[in-house]
């Protein structure tokens, strides 16, 4: 027997557990379905921490986004976002670091300068700049996703998994869910599909390719890492943090494997990932041993400008979706989720992003 509900949100990962939250908050009847486990290890949400950071050098229109993120990871649970600064090495007048410093500029973040031999246990290059933000730092990620569905449940929201979604219709008068187990209607829709993006949205065609990435945890003694780190290097941008039971998390942010099914691709590490990412902890954190603690998969869904879609779906005023994150969409999965509950239910975005709006990528398809 069907059941209706005021919404339903497809996929409940980072940002689908967030619209869940959201919606519930409101009052609204919800449903969250997913074909996996809450916080599983199968998409993007998984791996113990993603760096949060306000200083975006991918954009500067992304920060106030971030700013209502921060505002609302403090709102979920002050112990989740740990502020514990993030530093910024790469060449003077390159492209990361000069991105940081124009959204700083601009939005008047506290981002200073500081000598790189100031940070003894990081080895920067010659010719290197390094660059502290104090208000950056890292989310538990696990622990982020399981708020907000523990929250969303709280305020009555209904999470069902193990059953995927087969096909969705919509209408001006609501939408139809199907899934392996059955069909629910309801008067709205949120897609969050992450790398199933690209099926759940089908009739678009969305440019999106999925790519498989690594996530590395060494053998770390020395107590001086208590920071976020982020390389911006000739052979690629590398990344880490303190692991939260020991160790130190790094991994490469450029590249990755292109894969066809995020469903069937292979979990077993990379040689030639591997070897990039062991080469930069030998040269560049010398505090660090080459032991390998632990190894996890995770996927990257790109656009070709590696910026967010998140819009209604064209056509449709009750169905808004996020895709296309491009590996670096976690930390703004609290708004995320309050943005698209604003669009699928016709409310005014909580924070105006236009210009991640999915025309741009059908002009640049046509011109």
């Amino acid at each position: 027997m069907s059941t209706h509900y005021d919404l339903i949100v497809l996929g409940t990962g980072g940002v689908g557990s967030a619209a869940l939250y959201h919606a519930a908050k409101r009052g609204l009847r919800c449903l969250g379905l997913d074909r996996f486990p809450p916080a599983h290890d199968r998409g993007s949400s998984h791996g113990e921490s993603r760096l949060i950071r306000q200083s975006y050098f991918e954009h500067a229109d992304y920060v106030p986004l971030l700013q209502r993120a921060y505002a609302l990871w403090d709102q979920l649970d002050p112990t989740l976002l740990r502020r514990t600064g993030v530093i910024y090495f790469g060449p003077e007048g390159g492209q990361i670091l000069e991105g940081v410093l124009a959204s700083a500029r601009q939005h008047r973040l506290h981002v200073t300068a500081i000598p790189p031999h100031s940070v003894p246990h990081f080895t920067a290059p010659a010719g290197c700049t390094a660059l502290l933000e104090t208000e950056a730092g890292w989310l538990p990620v696990e622990q982020c996703v399981l708020a907000h569905l523990d929250q969303a449940a709280a305020a009555g929201a209904e999470h069902r998994w193990g059953e995927a979604v087969v096909d969705w219709q919509a209408a001006d008068s609501g939408v139809e869910v199907v899934t392996e187990c059955g069909r629910d209607s309801a008067g709205a829709l949120v897609v969050a599909g992450g790398a199933w993006s690209a099926r759940l949205l089908q009739s678009l065609a969305l440019p999106l390719t999925v790519h498989r990435k690594h996530l590395h945890w060494f053998r770390c003694e020395d107590s001086r890492y208590q920071s976020g780190f982020f390389f911006d290097l000739p052979q690629g941008q590398f990344y880490g943090f303190p692991a939260a039971g020991g160790g130190l998390k790094v991994a490469e942010h450029t590249g990755g494997e292109p894969v066809s099914d995020p469903l069937s691709a292979s979990r077993e590490p990379s040689a030639e990932d591997s070897q990039r990412v062991e080469g930069f902890v030998r040269a560049h954190l010398p505090g660090v041993l080459c032991e390998r603690l632990r190894h996890q998969t995770c996927f990257y869904t790109r656009t070709p400008d590696e910026h967010f879609i998140v819009d209604r779906y064209p056509g449709m005023r009750n169905v808004a979706f996020a895709a296309g994150l491009s590996g670096h969409g976690f930390k703004f999965a609290s708004v995320l989720g309050e943005v698209l509950v604003d669009l699928a239910t016709g409310e005014p975005p909580a924070v105006d992003c236009t210009f991640l709006g999915l025309s741009r990528l059908q002009n640049r398809a046509h011109s």
